[in-house]
């Protein structure tokens, strides 16, 4: 069976059309926020499910749970706030004269009203308390460390109404949760494993695809990269589904793999982020979640393997499937790990992200044990690397 969304109900906080309408139309009598992309990328995730069993952004008791003990004040599993702090001097304006039981308007960057806060509480935060208890650090140079400074001071609790989806460049491969367990549903999958990515694939992440996709468990795959806002030097969304497409197309039977797209503002928070990510894949209807080397990790701030023991600390409802680094070994003559392969390290080629960079940098050809020539070709393109936020 297709699991069920975390906490047993999948979240639908969408507005029917003909409501939506009516309530865009009252704009401006309403007191409204202009929210950051992070921000709507997380209201639009929370409005269809995506983040169940949230209903709307968390509030301080949430938050202190959270920071505690990576759990809801429940008991359920969750290691992510999900917390609304507009920045900026109109919205402080707003949060300053708000108060509980207000509903407040959400703004897109175009001005057009997208959703609905009804607010049940505003809260200062500790910024430094939650950077060092959710992301381990309090350094600067960790980019979501870098992004709660330039949150507000503020937060704003409450249920949300999502009056219409983003307008967003995965389009066609952007899937809700309803849609994907429908295409599962489909498809005659049970069992879905779910691969979390942010980068183009090589032939190491194509290895734990296919050794997953041979389990007697494992009826279909879902290949989910995170395509929203990412960091200074990540490969950009575009290029990345461009490239997964390519391999899935010419190298997976169509009834064994989906492909669809995650547009959120990824959070590089090691063990605590790899949780997160498998809590929303479950809400995407995944029973199984791979787990590779240093999942969610950004510069060395993490145990590498720290992802993979933090799935017997919290039980979440879904299936690790827990892989060690892969390489290319000459002798071997394919991808292997250190539990197949016997050779040296001088044997092994390194199939990293890092060296592909160097290679593209360079100008230096990229090897079929590398990647897929088609792969490849794409990202020999102009502008595949995100230069700014």
């Amino acid at each position: 069976m297709i699991p069920p969304a975390h906490g047993g109900r999948l979240v639908d906080r969408q507005v029917a059309p003909q409501e939506a309408e009516r309530r865009v139309a009252e704009k401006d009598a309403l007191p409204s926020l202009h929210l950051s992309v992070d921000e709507l990328y997380d209201l639009e995730k929370i409005g269809f499910g995506a983040y169940s069993p949230l209903e709307g952004f968390q509030s301080s008791e949430d938050l202190a749970r959270i920071e505690a003990a990576g759990r809801l004040p429940n008991g359920l599993p969750w290691t992510i706030p999900i917390l609304l702090a507009p920045a900026g001097g109109e919205n402080a304006k707003i949060v300053a004269a708000a108060s509980p039981g207000d509903d407040l308007g959400l703004l897109d960057p175009r001005d057009q009203l997208i959703g609905l806060l009804h607010l049940s509480e505003k809260f200062g935060y500790d910024k430094k308390h939650l950077a060092q208890s959710v992301y381990g650090t309090v350094d600067p140079a960790h980019p979501n460390v870098a992004d709660l400074e330039r949150t507000g001071a503020t937060a704003l609790a409450g249920k949300i109404d999502l009056f219409r989806r983003l307008d967003l460049p995965a389009g066609r491969f952007e899937l809700t949760p309803a849609e994907t367990r429908d295409l599962f549903r489909s498809k005659g999958w049970n069992r879905v494993a779910a691969y979390q990515c942010r980068n183009p694939p090589h032939v190491a992440h194509e290895h734990l695809q296919r050794v997953t996709l041979e389990r007697e468990d494992v009826d279909g795959l879902l290949i989910h990269p995170v395509v929203g806002r990412l960091k200074k030097g990540d490969y950009r969304p575009d290029v990345i589904l461009a490239a997964y497409d390519a391999l899935v197309r010419n190298y997976y039977p169509e009834q064994r793999v989906v492909l669809s797209a995650l547009s959120i503002t990824m959070r590089y928070a090691g063990p605590k982020a790899a949780l997160f990510l498998a809590i929303v894949r479950k809400n995407f209807g995944c029973s199984h979640y791979i787990v590779g080397r240093d999942q969610a990790g950004v510069g060395t701030y993490y145990d590498p393997y720290a992802a993979h023991r933090v799935f017997d600390e919290y039980d979440i409802g879904v299936v690790p499937l827990r892989y060690e680094e892969s390489f290319f070994c000459r002798r071997c003559g394919g991808t292997e790990s250190g539990k197949t392969c016997a050779h040296p390290p001088s044997d092994r080629i390194d199939t990293s992200q890092t060296r592909i960079r160097k290679l593209l940098k360079e100008g230096g050809a990229l090897p079929p044990e590398l990647l897929r020539p088609e792969v490849a070709e794409i990202l020999r393109g102009p502008n595949v690397i995100l230069e700014g936020d």
